[in-house]
């Protein structure tokens, strides 16, 4: 009854998974910081969801130790709402810390088409 799926395989170009280049973890965190300072992204599994329902998340970044629950979850919504989703390097600990909330983050998604945009340059196509 219970379906796998897997969390690596790419989906295309709309609803698709990417993966963050080597080395590029810190300009990853410094972008994400900027968007949450601006007030540009979503934090939480269940927000950007949501988020991803409205419309309104450009991409989603899954943190590398968010559960498989989670992860499934926010494939399938980027999956049936045609929304990019990454799954980085960085844990949900550090995600959490560097866009300035006090427990772990496993889930992001930024809400602005440029911030969007100049973190996708940091993920393999």
């Amino acid at each position: 009854m219970s379906e796998k799926i897997d969390i690596n395989e790419n989906c295309g170009v709309f609803g698709g998974l990417h993966t963050l280049k080597a080395g590029s973890e810190q300009k990853l965190l410094s972008l994400l910081g900027f968007a949450a300072k601006a007030r540009r992204i979503t934090a939480g599994a269940d927000l950007c969801r949501d988020a991803i329902r409205r419309g309104q998340a450009v991409l989603t970044i899954v943190a590398s130790d968010a559960s498989a629950n989670t992860g499934k979850r926010i494939l399938d919504a980027c999956k049936y709402y045609e929304s990019d989703m990454c799954r980085t390097t960085v844990t949900a600990a550090e995600l959490g810390r560097r866009i300035g909330k006090s427990g772990d983050i496993a889930v992001v998604s930024v809400t602005d088409m440029n911030f969007a945009n100049g973190i996708s340059k940091l993920f393999d196509e």
